[in-house]
């Protein structure tokens, strides 16, 4: 599982707590990070994860690089950033999921996310107040 705008783990940490084997989090924010080897730590899950400590632009192209793959990606941009459009464009550039795979979006309901990005489609949307969580497969 791949955990974008990781922030302080809790839904890659949720992911390892329902038998998710691996789990990568990506995040930039030295505070987060902070929080999130904490975390970690304390739950005894750091043998269970990756942490890189980049953009989530740079951290996608280390894990091409590194030729990994995932079955599900969370994206959890800040709200209103653009961030979650974007990077649903990076990821319908990249070759980092499985044929199979699911990205789970969070996102603000004003903020701009298409229903197709090359081969990922929409195939769920759901509204929570103001709070969105679109689930792109290929």
């Amino acid at each position: 599982m791949l955990d974008l705008f990781a922030g302080t783990g809790g839904l890659g940490i949720e992911a390892l707590s329902r038998g998710a084997s691996r789990v990568v989090f990506i995040e930039h924010h030295p505070r987060a990070l902070e929080v999130l080897e904490k975390n970690l730590e304390a739950l005894g899950l750091s043998g269970s994860c990756e942490i890189l400590r980049l953009s989530v632009a740079e951290g996608m192209r280390v894990v091409q690089r590194k030729r990994k793959a995932f079955d599900v990606a969370f994206l959890d941009p800040p709200y209103r950033s653009g961030l979650a459009d974007s990077t649903l464009h990076l990821f319908a550039r990249s070759a980092i999921l499985r044929d199979d795979a699911v990205i789970v979006v969070e996102h603000h309901c004003r903020e701009r996310v298409e229903g197709s990005y090359g081969l990922l489609a929409l195939a769920d949307r759901r509204q929570y107040g103001e709070t969105v969580i679109s689930f792109f497969t290929i």
